[in-house]
């Protein structure tokens, strides 16, 4: 895979974290997960996050390893709140990769699936 295709996949990848974090915001203000499971799906995400391959020389690369830093995997079941998504250090890190996703034609995008 060329550089270009890996930067636009770690970006696409980026997205699904994403929407798993505003999914399960989503469920969990409309009641219909307890706070618990959307912790759950937090834990999910950084993991997600931290399988995105970040050891490039590229802006792509260099966003997801900063991304990365700020939000630390959390232990799966560990029952700790991963307090760093929806942080300032989440929101800056997140901007950070819009320019870079942009410039190989793949906008960071939210899916939403929950609700009805």
């Amino acid at each position: 895979m060329d550089d270009a295709a890996q930067d636009a996949a770690a970006c696409a990848a980026v997205s699904d974290v994403m929407s798993i974090v505003e999914n399960a915001d989503i469920a969990l203000s409309e009641g219909r997960v307890a706070v618990q499971e959307q912790q759950g799906w937090y834990e999910v995400a950084t993991h997600v996050l931290h399988r995105i391959p970040s050891s490039g020389d590229s802006a792509v690369s260099q966003g997801v390893a900063d991304l990365q830093e700020a939000v630390p995997a959390v232990e799966l079941w560990a029952r700790t709140e991963p307090t760093v998504i929806r942080s300032d250090a989440w929101r800056d890190a997140l901007s950070a990769l819009d320019e870079p996703c942009l410039a190989v034609d793949s906008e960071l995008t939210i899916s939403m699936f929950t609700g009805g």
